[in-house]
């Protein structure tokens, strides 16, 4: 057995224990205090204007990124789920408090303003109702442009729209991507559901 597949092998042996993972990630995550302050004072940047790098900026070639996570992706497509929890506590932390409304419309109406802010696409509402709704990704900086690689990969953007989705309803909020532009779609769509399970991180939370 090559040391690929043993590594595939204990990753997906760990799986299924991702679903459960979300309230200890938190905690963990509770702990990393200087670098919250850090990546806070950063997202007071970008909303100040203000420049993160003295020479570069705030922005870079998308290339860089996205390469690394798709290749991390197509070779152990396990990471997935635990990718999805890990976005997950990025959104609770970072992406419920720009959020506006007290409802999943208003919520999403808020949150789709962001990613062309951002330039990381163009999203759309496609259906929305208070414990549902479906929006897509036009452009998806994560995947559009890429191969029909046979997977869904953008699950940080599922998973921080769920974090954040969760911490201000205050209830259990899941989000499934539908569509992937490397699952050879046209562009990315996500669903949303809204269960009737109190949040694991709510909004005011200590972090």
């Amino acid at each position: 057995m090559s040391d690929y597949t043993r590594l595939h092998t204990l990753i997906k042996a760990s799986a299924g224990l991702t679903s459960g993972a979300y309230r200890d990630l938190v905690e963990e995550a509770s702990k990393a205090k200087e670098l919250f302050a850090a990546i806070n004072d950063h997202y007071k940047a970008l909303a100040e204007g203000r420049q993160i790098r003295p020479t570069f900026g705030n922005e870079m070639q998308i290339l860089y990124m996205r390469d690394r996570q798709t290749f991390t992706f197509m070779l152990f497509p396990e990471l997935l789920p635990l990718s999805y929890q890990i976005g997950k506590v990025i959104g609770a932390a970072y992406i419920a408090p720009s959020l506006t409304g007290t409802n999943l419309k208003e919520l999403l109406e808020s949150n789709v303003r962001i990613a062309p802010e951002h330039k990381y696409g163009r999203q759309e509402i496609v259906k929305v109702t208070d414990n549902e709704a479906i929006y897509r990704t036009y452009e998806c900086a994560d995947c559009y442009g890429l191969p029909n690689i046979g997977l869904k990969i953008c699950v940080y953007e599922s998973g921080t729209a769920a974090g954040a989705f969760e911490a201000k309803l205050g209830k259990k909020v899941e989000v499934v991507e539908e569509k992937c532009c490397a699952n050879g779609d046209q562009y990315c769509e996500f669903r949303i559901s809204v269960l009737d399970e109190k949040a694991v991180l709510q909004e005011g939370t200590p972090k």
